[in-house]
């Protein structure tokens, strides 16, 4: 993941994010993951059903803004 510097990112997010990028780095965070992600994502203060919202949210805006550049890219090729 890349790091969200922004002060519009949510706390919690950042918090998240800061968990993925020692997942990558970390086996054994990585096998407690793999094992049961809900029990990991509970056992490091994240509620797993927020986070599955969070990422989902992400993932749409990342998709609108996408969605939106290429919109404008097909106007100026028009």
């Amino acid at each position: 993941m890349s790091n969200t510097n922004s002060n519009t990112v949510p706390e919690n997010f950042k918090r998240l994010e800061e968990l993925y990028e020692r997942l990558e780095r970390e086996p054994d965070l990585e096998k407690q993951f793999l094992s049961d992600k809900n029990q990991f994502l509970t056992d490091h203060g994240f509620d797993p059903e927020e986070v599955e919202n969070m990422l989902k949210d992400l993932h749409k805006n990342r998709l609108s803004a996408l969605s939106s550049v290429l919109k404008d890219h097909e106007e100026k090729l028009k």
